[in-house]
């Protein structure tokens, strides 16, 4: 992928795994967002293919990147405060009964299920700005679930987190894993990622320059 002159990625070989968690590691301007913002369907590739369940795929929006189970979670939260945690569940694809009217009671209903999915004790009928910034995170997955993500790419979803609250994420994150969800990672944290990914794949100037499992990593 080049943008003009300068080109940001260059013959880039990234594979995730069924019901992995795998880091995306690399400095600022490594090439990290824009390789996500690839398979989120956000940018087109100038070269290359991306091949889902050995099925060659093609993006030209985030909604055909969905559409094919893959969602990109970024740092700037896209949630609507005064709403429910429903109700932004829902939002722009809300259930509607006879006559077109809300039917808000499918929408706790199902909005109950994702959580009891997720092992997580959020209220559907909370308004979202009274929520901590890791059940945010929580709900931008939950919606992410209920629109069948199999893939789910989190953009250093830690940053404005507490210790607590990065706990709480990497429980459900482990929890997602063992139901089959695949996730990416990206983090500048090498703690974080020793803690909780299975492999890591690390660009510099917009190449693949390191991959592997992490427990054949030290920290050191």
């Amino acid at each position: 992928k080049a943008f003009g002159a300068n080109l940001v990625l260059k013959k880039v070989d990234f594979a995730l795994r069924e019901g992995e968690i795998c880091a995306l590691i690399g400095e600022n301007g490594a090439g990290k967002s824009t390789l996500m913002n690839i398979l989120g369907g956000s940018l087109r590739p100038d070269a290359g293919q991306i091949e889902l369940d050995g099925r060659e795929v093609r993006f030209s929006s985030p909604r055909d990147s969905l559409q094919c189970g893959i969602a990109f979670i970024h740092q700037e939260l896209n949630l609507v405060g005064d709403l429910s945690v429903a109700d932004n569940l829902f939002l722009g694809r809300e259930l509607r009964g006879p006559g077109g009217l809300l039917n808000e009671a499918a929408m706790r209903r199902r909005a109950e299920g994702v959580f009891g999915r997720m092992g997580i004790p959020i209220s559907p009928t909370a308004l979202v700005g009274t929520l901590d910034a890791s059940y945010k995170q929580v709900v931008e997955i939950a919606r992410a679930l209920l629109m069948d993500a199999r893939i789910i790419i989190m953009d250093e979803p830690t940053t404005s987190l507490t210790h607590v609250e990065i706990g709480r994420v990497f429980e459900l994150m482990r929890t997602l894993r063992r139901q089959g969800v695949s996730i990416v990672f990206i983090s500048h944290k090498l703690q974080e990622v020793m803690a909780l990914c299975d492999r890591y794949a690390v660009l510099r100037n917009g190449e693949l320059v390191a991959s592997g499992d992490v427990r054949d990593v030290s920290e050191r």
